[in-house]
């Protein structure tokens, strides 16, 4: 007997989570797409969002905006983490991660229910815009000095 194996080419079966997702940003007018992991990823303003949507536990929400800013030496790194912690204290809402090579920003929060994203993913994609748009004026703020 021999173990059953995934096909490369079979189409992602979206979730609960996902397919709702989808629909809600088709609706507001995003052409949202699902990517290989399952995840809905959406372009906004120049840059790709990602909403996690795991089965898992589908009050969580998290919402990412990848590599959003290359870094190019270790003196810009340290430079990020100061941006980054600015940046922070200004915004109040989500986290600002700084790699080696880029910088990332996300929101995460546990929601008191399964379709309570609704009511959140649009305000949150806004107040990470805003913390993307502070962490980019002080890097500028930084290179100008």
């Amino acid at each position: 007997m021999t173990e059953p194996t995934l096909d490369a080419h079979l189409p992602l079966t979206p979730t609960r989570y996902a397919t709702d997702v989808l629909d809600f940003l088709a609706e507001e007018g995003f052409r949202p797409q699902l990517d290989d992991e399952g995840d809905v990823l959406f372009k906004f303003e120049g840059g790709t969002y990602y909403l996690m949507t795991s089965d898992a536990d589908p009050t969580y929400f998290a919402l990412y905006y990848f590599r959003f800013w290359p870094l190019e030496d270790p003196a810009e790194c340290i430079r990020a983490h100061e941006a980054a912690a600015q940046a922070q204290q200004r915004i109040r809402i989500g986290q600002i991660t700084v790699l080696d090579n880029d910088v990332n920003a996300s929101v995460q929060a546990y929601l008191p229910g399964a379709d309570a994203w609704r009511g959140v993913l649009l305000r949150n994609l806004s107040g990470l815009q805003a913390l993307v748009r502070s962490f980019r004026e002080q890097m500028h703020a930084q290179l100008e000095n």
